[in-house]
């Protein structure tokens, strides 16, 4: 659990406190629920979670949740949005270390730091399973992450010849598949190994190119 700090404590409207301002307190604070969002939607889920065990677990008193979010729902999109940033500069960081690479390669290291990530229990099962029907909007949210990682995929689709709304379409293909292989493993407990699960996953995506290139070439 997080320590209270003097973060915790009220302070003058305006005047600076530990020698941070109103706007740096309430960031910091802000900062300390997601993080205690993270670790409680991870463990028990959305339905087991409050805004007295956020606090608690964030060491702030309860007023303070409702300066950054107006409910649970709007923590919980909040650390979804969190986690995806962070998975998208895994994803980024891989795509620079392969860019001269084959397309095995590069598939093998975006799939690589996709299920680096989801080894991460708490972020498997917000990213995976509590994010999911929670509302319209929380799936609107999710709709576009996944949008997003679907659009990594179009260059080397585009490259193999599958353009456009087809292009469009496989990547979703390649995207639902490695989200099914990421929530069995999760649900296993990470029974098999990491090599395995990627290697699966590349093996789709490399076939599927290799797939395409074969009809472009037979025109």
């Amino acid at each position: 659990m997080v320590k209270p700090s003097p973060l915790s404590q009220p302070a003058s409207p305006g005047r600076a406190y530990g020698g941070l301002g109103p706007a740096d307190r309430s960031a910091a604070r802000r900062e300390r629920l997601v993080e205690a969002g993270i670790a409680l939607f991870g463990q028990h889920g959305l339905r087991a979670t409050t805004v007295r065990g956020v606090c608690t677990e964030a060491g702030l008193t309860d007023r303070y949740f409702y300066e950054s979010f107006d409910g649970l729902e709007a923590l919980l999109a909040a650390c979804y949005e969190r986690l995806l940033g962070r998975l998208r500069q895994a994803l980024q960081r891989a795509a620079a270390a392969q860019a001269d690479q084959g397309v095995q390669a590069r598939f093998a290291a975006g799939y690589g730091a996709w299920f680096d990530f989801i080894a991460d229990p708490l972020a498997a099962r917000i990213m995976l399973a509590e994010v999911l029907g929670v509302s319209p909007a929380m799936d609107a949210r999710y709709e576009a992450g996944m949008g997003g990682f679907a659009d990594a995929l179009a260059a080397p689709l585009a490259e193999a010849g599958a353009g456009g709304v087809r292009g469009a379409l496989i990547a979703r293909a390649l995207v639902g598949a490695v989200v099914q292989v990421a929530k069995m493993w999760a649900a296993s407990g990470y029974r098999e190994s990491r090599a395995d699960v990627v290697y699966s996953c590349v093996l789709v995506a490399v076939g599927t190119v290799r797939a395409l290139r074969r009809e472009q070439a037979a025109g």
